[in-house]
């Protein structure tokens, strides 16, 4: 977050710019010209996203931009995160193809104006990623251990082929 706000402060936004790391149950306010929410849509769980879904509605103002960054599962694959992700990374993971959000955001009173997949570019990302695990391995392993550490290796390395295999997507919505 700290980054972020020196970003924005750097460009003279600090007046128009709101950056929260809040769970989007807990907000407040409402009226925001524009709501972006970044990977958290599938952390949110299948039973509580209509309820995410209508709080990024209702806390926008009519004619306002929301634009949701999340993953997704294409038809007929796990619809969760899958039985490593779901056993060790995040328990209440669901990916969806990117369609039924779509219908779950739109029954929110959402227009959806763009859908833009950047699987692709994630298996780039990820690399990154991995790069930059790779490096500070011995910080991680003191940090979190070396069983944990071999778990987010492995999650990285899955992830990337999962990515690049057309198995998960990542896409934003506006």
């Amino acid at each position: 977050k700290a980054f972020i706000d020196a970003r924005v402060a750097a460009r003279g936004l600090g007046d128009l710019v709101d950056i929260r790391v809040q769970d989007y149950r807990a907000i407040p306010d409402r009226g925001f010209d524009a709501v972006a929410s970044i990977e958290m849509g599938e952390y949110v769980g299948q039973r509580n996203y209509p309820v995410y879904a209508q709080t990024l509605s209702d806390k926008v103002v009519p004619g306002g931009l929301v634009c949701i960054q999340q993953m997704s599962r294409p038809a007929g694959n796990h619809p969760g995160g899958g039985p490593f992700i779901e056993a060790f990374i995040a328990p209440d993971m669901y990916m969806r193809p990117i369609g039924r959000t779509v219908d779950l955001l739109e029954a929110a009173g959402l227009e959806i104006r763009d859908v833009e997949a950047m699987r692709e570019h994630y298996v780039r990302t990820v690399d990154a990623w991995y790069e930059t695990f790779e490096k500070n391995w011995a910080l991680l392993v003191d940090l979190v251990g070396e069983e944990m550490a071999r778990v987010w290796r492995l999650y990285l390395v899955g992830g990337r082929m999962a990515f690049r295999d057309g198995r998960m997507g990542v896409d934003q919505i506006t």
